[in-house]
């Protein structure tokens, strides 16, 4: 795609017109329009300029770079796990989840695969029957027909609340990201879909209760999740660290007694 056309599109999914854009740019319309059309090709600053105003995601800026003829400024090829992310982060990322022990905690990429896991989530996974490892994707395992679901005793209420808090993030990603490919593919699904109808309304709390049922026990946790990442690298935009607590006595004993 033309760096023109993927202009125009960044354009009509944030719906600012071009008169708009042009003057938060702080350009003519009529230039923004030649480079739209291809009649003008843009500089470096001026990519950098609009890709503000549009708020585009820097590993999507690498690609309006390539599209426009420069080397992309941002690297764009996701990181794998932790060791694909720049030592510094990847460092600062284990030692959260070091901390974090005894209790669960995960690390997704933009697109909520798994880059690395605790020993206490590791585990918690595999009662699910689900091994946590780099690469599984946790919507699909959460979603779709996967043993975790069983585990969850609130699972609709949950399931419907993630659908609606990563349709928000998906928008942002743009209009043609995998992520809002991968949760409209998962909302279809005839259980998702009841869900919804079920919890048409997300609660958008801060925290999200699940309550799993483990090895003849109820676990009750809330979980919050941290971004970690830097504009200033596409490798570390997007990652998130989700971090489960007990949300009582009975769950904190079982983890803390582990």
């Amino acid at each position: 795609m033309q760096f023109g056309e993927q202009l125009r599109e960044w354009r009509s999914h944030r719906r600012m017109s071009q008169l708009d854009l042009a003057t938060e740019a702080g350009i003519s319309a009529r230039h923004l329009s030649f480079l739209e059309t291809g009649r003008s090709r843009p500089t470096e600053g001026m990519i950098l300029r609009l890709s503000s105003v549009l708020d585009i995601p820097a590993r999507d800026q690498g690609m309006m770079f390539s599209a426009a003829g420069f080397r992309p400024h941002f690297g764009t090829r996701p990181a794998q796990a932790l060791d694909g992310l720049p030592p510094a982060i990847a460092e600062a990322i284990g030692l959260i989840l070091g901390r974090h022990d005894p209790y669960p905690g995960v690390v997704f990429d933009h697109e909520y695969n798994i880059l690395a896991a605790n020993r206490p989530f590791a585990a918690l996974a595999g009662a699910a029957g689900i091994e946590a490892k780099p690469g599984i994707n946790f919507l699909d395992a959460y979603l779709g027909p996967s043993p975790l679901r069983d585990l969850i005793a609130n699972w609709p209420e949950t399931a419907a609340d993630l659908v609606h808090r990563i349709r928000g993030e998906a928008w942002l990603q743009g209009p043609r990201s995998p992520l809002s490919r991968r949760i409209e593919r998962l909302a279809a699904l005839p259980d998702v879909r009841a869900a919804l109808d079920e919890h048409p309304q997300s609660a958008r709390l801060p925290i999200l209760p699940i309550s799993m049922r483990v090895g003849g026990r109820m676990l009750n946790f809330i979980t919050t999740l941290t971004t970690f990442g830097s504009v200033q690298d596409a490798l570390a935009e997007g990652v998130l660290i989700e971090s489960f607590f007990p949300a009582d006595d009975e769950t904190r004993a079982h983890f803390e007694g582990a």
